[in-house]
């Protein structure tokens, strides 16, 4: 898969850590990684695109950007010594299976060269379950710790998709600590509220990167009161049609 990788900015961003959001179930990992992004404005800095990739371009603060952006957040400078610095990683486009591996290893370089050590996959994984709770994976040597931090269940077996199982296997021959926090999110709808679930064990992960959850809870609310208020009650029976 040809990608070509575009510099935007030079933010001097010190060995920052990266999170990753791309579409999953409820889109999760994409709501996240677009509400740190817009509450704490950060910039571009730089894009991945291709010919196989989804012909569009996302506009931002006035510039046009590709399907797979990078913004810089400057945690040292604003959150003093504690702080980390941190690159959010995010598309609205699921690459097809065939284009993971080259997508993880474009982005792999990219964070390589910049000095990231740690990568955060935000994953949403279906909701079977109301006892269906987050969950957590890693692989590289110092990935058991930042997980420990969270206190997040950690996974034992099973099997990750799409981008995030291959940064998982490959992020460490780069050189990476990878961390896959997965959470039960609704299959046919977008999930706010799951999303905002990982916002807290995010920032204990990484130090002085936080935001208040409040919006995407309200949206979840709001969600929620519009799906109560299509429901239709059939008169002949207890059967509820949606729509």
């Amino acid at each position: 898969m040809d990608i070509r990788t575009v510099r935007y900015a030079d933010m001097g961003l010190e060995s920052p850590v990266a999170i990753i959001g791309f579409p999953s179930s409820g889109l999760v990992s994409s709501i996240a990684a677009n509400y740190y992004v817009s509450q704490l404005k950060m910039p571009v800095i730089a894009g991945l695109s291709g010919p196989e990739m989804p012909p569009y371009c996302f506009v931002y603060e006035g510039g046009a950007y590709p399907p797979i952006r990078m913004y810089g957040y400057k945690g040292k400078e604003k959150r003093g010594k504690k702080g980390k610095d941190v690159v959010v990683c995010l598309s609205e486009y699921a690459p097809k299976p065939e284009q993971c591996y080259d997508v993880v290893h474009e982005i792999c370089a990219y964070l390589r060269s910049i000095g990231s050590k740690e990568i955060i996959c935000l994953e949403g994984v279906p909701r079977m379950s109301e006892e269906d709770v987050m969950m957590a994976c890693g692989s590289g040597p110092g990935a058991s710790e930042i997980i420990r931090k969270t206190k997040i269940k950690t996974m034992e077996s099973g099997m990750i998709r799409g981008t995030t199982g291959v940064m998982l296997y490959d992020g460490p021959l780069f050189g990476f600590d990878v961390v896959a926090v997965m959470v039960p999110g609704n299959q046919s709808l977008p999930d706010p509220g799951s999303a905002a679930e990982v916002i807290a064990p995010v920032s204990k992960m990484v130090p002085g990167f936080k935001v208040d959850a409040t919006m995407l809870l309200r949206e979840a609310q709001e969600i929620d009161k519009r799906l109560q208020e299509q429901t239709v009650q059939l008169p002949d029976d207890s059967t509820q049609i949606y729509g």
